[in-house]
């Protein structure tokens, strides 16, 4: 039975194909076999974050599993075990009613490594529910035949401004307030070195401008650059999110753009009515779809456009959201209108428009300002 999901996406095709992708995670069909609604929430939450989006949730126990056609079109089976510790029993089970094909991981609560290594010797993972749902990413790229090790790299989304005064760090970092307020796990925050160095004033705290890392918050913790383009340290682990912004309005930051989308999830192109800030975006635009055609990689990413009005929108003089998209030969993605007072300014990362956008990053829809941090989970919880 499925919850929510595209209802098509269930009807198993007689021309369907078990082959599978090289290096697209991305593309993978995921199945969360489960009834268990704050489990299934954390793994889709992590799934979405490495712009997994096909996941199917199929309601039912580990005592209900039977084999059914629907399960052939799946790359990847998740399934909720509890605490089920028969090892022989489980790898039996899902021999009979899991196609081989399918990487197969179950969730659990048995904390036994003999329990563990029993499942991995008959190529089954197992994942205790509360500590060990990190690993999905590793397992995922291991299947992938362009795995790149087993070293766990935390999700990367930058944020590239098309010009320097049109907002992009305010919008960064109330998305990051938004998130923050959402989740106990660490996020790092890296205000690029070709941007006004404002975060304190946006924090409201002092933060050293010599590129060394503060905390900011509970967990989260922020970095002005003092050299730019220096991210020798982010597969350091430490971080399930790093934000990352950076200005490609300068001439001198062009020429990295391939760098930096080669190591982001998400790459949000920030924009205003400006007709050179719109020039700028559709360069950018323009250059990822050349890289695109000699890498195959950045079909895994996600690039969106975000209209950010820092300025109220003149209708006689300015470009219209249609002419932009237009020119650009593509939709905007998000709009975050011009905010007059400073008093709505500063409580702005609890607006709709930030909501939406950071619901874009970790896959979440947060329809209720009640919800506990726990029911937004991310990856791994911050080490105490």
């Amino acid at each position: 039975m499925q919850l929510f999901g595209n209802k098509k996406d269930t009807e198993v095709s007689k021309d369907s194909s078990q082959e599978f992708v090289a290096g697209q995670i991305s593309n993978f069909q995921v199945a969360i076999l489960s009834k268990r609604s704050e489990l299934i929430e954390k793994v889709r939450s992590l799934l979405f974050l490495y712009n997994i989006l096909s996941i199917d949730i199929i309601s039912l126990e580990l005592s209900e599993l039977k084999e059914d056609p629907i399960f052939n079109k799946y790359d990847v089976i998740f399934l909720d075990i509890k605490d089920e510790d028969n090892a022989a029993l489980l790898s039996e089970s899902i021999n009979k009613f899991l196609p081989i094909k399918a990487t197969t991981i179950l969730l659990g609560s048995h904390d036994s490594i003999v329990f563990s290594e029993s499942l991995s010797k008959k190529g089954i993972h197992f994942l205790l529910e509360n500590s060990q749902l990190e690993k999905i990413p590793t397992i995922l790229h291991t299947r992938s035949l362009t795995a790149q090790g087993s070293q766990r790299v935390g999700s990367i989304v930058t944020f590239l401004a098309t010009k320097g005064g049109i907002g992009t760090s305010s919008l960064v970092v109330h998305t990051i307030k938004n998130i923050s307020g959402l989740t106990n796990y660490p996020l790092l925050y890296i205000q690029g070195a070709t941007t006004s160095p404002n975060a304190d004033f946006l924090f409201e705290i002092p933060i050293p401008q010599d590129g060394s890392i503060i905390n900011v918050k509970d967990s989260l913790q922020v970095k002005i650059e003092d050299r730019a383009w220096q991210y020798d340290n982010l597969s350091s682990g430490q971080f399930n999110i790093t934000f990352i912004e950076q200005n490609m309005g300068l001439a001198s930051s062009f020429k990295h753009l391939e760098e930096i989308i080669n190591f982001s999830n998400i790459v949000f192109i920030v924009i205003n009515r400006d007709p050179y800030s719109i020039k700028i975006a559709k360069k950018m635009l323009d250059e990822i779809s050349r890289i695109n055609t000699q890498n195959s990689d950045l079909l895994n990413k996600r690039f969106l456009v975000c209209l950010n009005d820092n300025l109220p929108f003149d209708k006689r003089n300015d470009l219209r959201d249609e002419d932009i998209e237009e020119f650009l030969d593509r939709s905007i993605d998000f709009r975050r209108k011009f905010i007059p007072k400073m008093d709505k300014f500063k409580e702005s990362y609890n607006s709709s428009e930030i909501k939406e956008i950071s619901s874009a990053i970790i896959g979440n829809k947060q329809n209720n300002q009640n919800n506990s941090k726990s029911s937004f989970t991310l990856l791994k919880r911050k080490k105490d």
